[in-house]
């Protein structure tokens, strides 16, 4: 079985589940959790499923596996703050959590049994009950095989864009083709006092998710809109907006991560993007001088942003650097 970055939750477990709760996550008490089985047919190794949730809504797929053997899983959410984790047979403990490690799963199997897969929005986006539409992809090997994944092989969300998000009174509508490697994104505000004109972009990459907040608590949102770009290193970026006192719109400006030295180190891109409790959260994983772009090793970083006034307007500062 080839060494994965997510490997180590297997023996740290316990560890990886406090993490989730002490960050943005959701409450399992008094949400109901629909199941469904996860079937193979007949010759085959992968499945794929279908399948949304809004609000609190969890949904559990189950699925059998041997000890020894090999499970992969991949995870496309239209929300970014939606995630799964993988739980093993007769426990609630995950051995992997995705709000850490990101959206793909990949491991030997320690036990026989029947594991779970948990997919849910995090706390934030369920409070707002947002919606997140999703595949997941399932794949079951051998021992000492790998399972293959179809979408493994292509690096882009084909899927177009095309969301309205509603705070504080004031609605963004976001769209974006999301055909090949530049696409154009359109913000349209509605609601706002003077100037409700449409704001036009070139994007190099598709538009993964979008979220309204109001992290400065001025009472007048912002929208965060993330993108990734094409090819192997899968780098993220942000583009958003702020409400000026629910009259116009103003850029929010991000630095890159390049210009802060202890953040970007074994930085190669992989970024994740999540609002979280007053703060913006940015995760990706660690690469170590020896990595490949397939394989870091060097865990998580999470960078926390809080929104404040720059010189020429609104910026995004680090306030927090936390590894898993």
């Amino acid at each position: 079985m080839k060494n994965t970055p997510f490997s180590k939750f297997w023996k740290y477990s316990a560890v990886a589940s406090v993490a989730l709760m002490l960050t943005t996550t959701f409450v399992l008490a008094e949400v109901s959790i629909r199941q469904q089985q996860i079937q193979f047919k007949k010759g085959e190794t992968v499945a794929t499923v279908k399948g949304s949730i809004k609000g609190d809504q969890i949904v559990d797929y189950k699925l059998r596996a041997r000890t020894g053997q090999s499970m992969v899983a991949i995870f496309k959410p239209s929300n970014l703050s939606a995630y799964f984790n993988v739980l093993p047979p007769g426990s609630d403990v995950a051995i992997f959590v995705g709000s850490i490690s990101g959206n793909h799963f990949e491991a030997q199997l320690p036990a026989n049994g029947e594991y779970t897969i948990r997919i849910y929005l995090m706390r934030n986006a369920a409070r707002r009950n947002e919606t997140a539409n999703y595949t997941i992809e399932v794949g079951i090997a051998g021992s000492g095989k790998t399972a293959t994944l179809a979408s493994e092989a292509s690096p882009l969300n084909t899927a177009s864009f095309d969301r309205e998000l509603e705070l504080q009174g004031i609605r963004f509508r976001i769209t974006s083709a999301n055909e090949g490697f530049v696409n154009t994104l359109h913000i349209v505000p509605i609601g706002l006092e003077i100037d409700n004109s449409p704001i036009v972009r070139t994007i190099n990459g598709t538009v993964m998710g979008a979220e309204v907040a109001d992290l400065n608590v001025d009472g007048s949102p912002e929208i965060y809109i993330y993108v990734t770009s094409a090819g192997s290193g899968s780098y993220g970026s942000l583009v958003a907006y702020t409400v000026n006192r629910r009259k116009s719109l103003s850029e929010i400006y991000l630095p890159p991560v390049t210009e802060n030295k202890v953040a970007s180190k074994g930085y190669m891109g992989h970024d994740e993007f999540a609002v979280g409790e007053g703060v913006l959260l940015h995760r990706f994983p660690v690469y170590r001088d020896t990595d490949i772009n397939a394989k870091p090793t060097g865990g998580i970083r999470q960078l926390q942003y809080k929104l404040v006034p720059g010189e020429a307007g609104w910026i995004l500062k680090v306030d927090k650097v936390v590894e898993y």
